[in-house]
């Protein structure tokens, strides 16, 4: 990596920026770039001032406030070259804010800013995290490499990585805050929207503004804000299939990569029961009196500095998948739960042409860690932890099984928490997918590609050999991030390429859906393009979710959502 030039760039509506150049890569990278700012605590995002002079872009800006990541992905690379910063006091070295942290790090081929030609693809990339970790500063996300390889393939594209409010920041709710912000709505001076009244939902609505910014000013970087692919993995992913399905959200992109998440993945909550829930936990955990009323609650809550804010959330939610909230219609559908709104083909964004959606093979494995106990002796309670009716029983062992050791228990749990999270809620939008395909008129007017990836890195086997193809294992490939070169073989560098190959086809809407062989990925014929173990890419059968646990996950499903829709029901009485 050879950096040391800078270049500078004017954006319109803001002004002037000050990027770094990889000589090497032959990128300009802009770090830091506000599209938006909070003006205070749980309240919704503004758009930024325009600026005087030159804004420094060659340095990383704050992150959102976040405890540190556990999650074993992290540990593939010596914490040495995980160091973005200088600052000891956060993961990454890097600073974090609660004001300042809406900021995204663009990364755009030398050659396009240099020679001003046609305007490029731009792929908009929302990193994952259960909406509890995750930044645009994360090393793995250097995506210099990523455009490097576009330009090489004479397709050359835009990255633009963005933050978001996560934690308790991004995504809390409860009547205590609905109480706090209907005071803060009376108090106004001026009317607020009915959009910014909404609570719990902060995070969602800070990607909003993201791809509104990308939508209006990449032009002036070289890009095309007519052809934006949004990019996502785990709750990046399924944040986009929320924007997919909020009317006020429809139009922010026009194609999706959906990697190993959807809607169903991570459900939104109601603030009734599971909001209010972790309000009252995070109360107790800081000493608020529970006598308190709400305004006072939350006025307290409002006085606990970000560190301390952020401390308390690791205690009370250890190891807690964040989620957004039904929220009583301002911003998320109000009547029904949005994951029975998902499998609706006529509820989907119509500016949306193609979607390409996927998963690794062992989604399960790296959440099955949380188990320990699980063994022969505790699978009774295991059971009932996860099988709550005990009428579906008999669906949930035909699906599964009646495991005969400890490793079989492990296996067991590896296979049905990928199931529940991610396989299954993927099946159901695929098959939701492919009726929004023929209502639209066929592939001409609406693309739908499916991929699967089988493959283990040899690191992660090294370190972790019981997670094999693990959820976000396809992250090092797909970037190719400087430190790939660190932590890949040389055959896992070679399948990077092909797989960024196929990634920056699909921006330019031009998809590689055939193999070697020339058979043909098509998704209405249940096939998938499929990166194996081997490190080929082969076209192989797409649904992965036997009918035995199709039938289970469809009753259990339906029970959850049930459960939804009297809370419902009631808040509509």
């Amino acid at each position: 990596m050879s950096t040391g030039e800078t270049i500078d760039i004017t954006l319109p509506n803001f002004g002037a920026i000050r990027g770094s150049v990889d000589t090497k890569a032959q990128v300009a990278i802009f770090r830091n770039v506000p599209y938006a700012l909070v003006p205070e605590r749980w309240r919704v995002a503004v758009k930024p001032q325009p600026w005087t002079g030159v804004r420094d872009a060659t340095v990383q800006g704050p992150v959102c406030p976040q405890g540190p990541t556990t999650y074993p992905l992290s540990k593939i690379v010596p914490e040495k070259y995980l160091q973005v910063g200088t600052n000891p006091k956060y993961e990454f070295g890097v600073d974090q804010s609660e004001r300042d942290s809406l900021n995204m790090n663009i990364y755009v081929p030398l050659s396009v800013l240099k020679n001003r030609v046609e305007p490029v693809p731009v792929m908009t990339w929302v990193h994952g995290g259960a909406f509890r970790n995750g930044a645009n500063c994360i090393p793995l996300y250097d995506a210099r490499n990523f455009v490097a390889r576009s330009v090489e393939l004479n397709q050359p594209v835009i990255v633009v990585a963005i933050n978001y409010r996560l934690t308790i920041f991004g995504f809390l709710a409860s009547k205590e805050l609905q109480q706090e912000m209907d005071e803060y709505v009376r108090q106004s001076p001026t009317p607020i929207p009915d959009y910014d009244q909404s609570i719990g939902n902060w995070g969602l609505q800070d990607q909003k503004l993201a791809f509104e910014w990308v939508r209006e000013n990449i032009g002036a970087l070289g890009g095309n804000g007519r052809n934006v692919t949004a990019w996502g993995e785990s709750a990046g992913a399924f944040s986009l299939h929320y924007h997919m399905l909020i009317p006020t959200h429809f139009g922010l992109f026009d194609h999706a990569i959906m990697q190993s998440g959807v809607v169903g993945t991570m459900p939104a909550q109601t603030v009734e029961l599971e909001g209010q829930a972790m309000f009252d936990k995070l109360v107790a955990t800081l000493n608020v009196p529970v006598d308190l009323d709400g305004l006072e609650k939350v006025k307290r809550l409002r006085a606990v500095s970000m560190d301390d804010l952020t401390n308390a959330s690791e205690t009370a939610f250890p190891m807690t998948a964040y989620a957004c909230y039904h929220d009583g219609g301002k911003f998320m559908p109000s009547t029904i739960p949005i994951q029975t709104l998902s499998t609706n083909p006529s509820s989907y964004d119509p500016s949306i042409k193609s979607i390409m959606i996927g998963s690794t093979r062992d989604e399960g494995t790296a959440f099955a860690l949380a188990f320990p106990e699980a063994k022969i002796s505790s699978y009774p309670a295991i059971v009932q932890q996860f099988v709550p009716i005990p009428q579906l029983i008999p669906l949930f062992q035909s699906a599964y099984g009646i495991p005969q050791s400890d490793a079989e228990v492990r296996k067991l749990l590896d296979e049905f928490i990928g199931d529940m999270v991610f396989q299954y809620p993927i099946e159901q939008i695929v098959n939701t997918l492919l009726e929004v395909q023929k209502i639209r008129g066929g592939p001409e007017n609406f693309q739908l590609l499916r991929y699967h990836y089988n493959v283990t890195l040899n690191r992660i086997q090294e370190l972790f050999p019981s997670l094999d193809a693990m959820h976000a294992g396809e992250l090092p490939i797909i970037f190719g991030p400087p430190l790939s070169e660190l932590v890949l073989t040389e055959s896992e560098l070679r399948l990077s390429r092909e797989i960024q190959k196929h990634w920056i086809a699909f921006a330019y809407q031009k998809p590689i859906t055939t193999d070697a062989s020339g058979q043909v990925a098509d998704v209405e014929r249940d096939k998938a393009i499929v990166w194996t173990e081997d490190h080929q890419v082969k076209v192989g059968k797409g649904r992965r979710v036997s009918p035995e646990a199709q039938a289970f996950w469809d009753a259990m499903t339906n029970a959850k959502l049930q459960r939804v829709q009297q809370v419902l029901d009631c808040r509509e009485q």
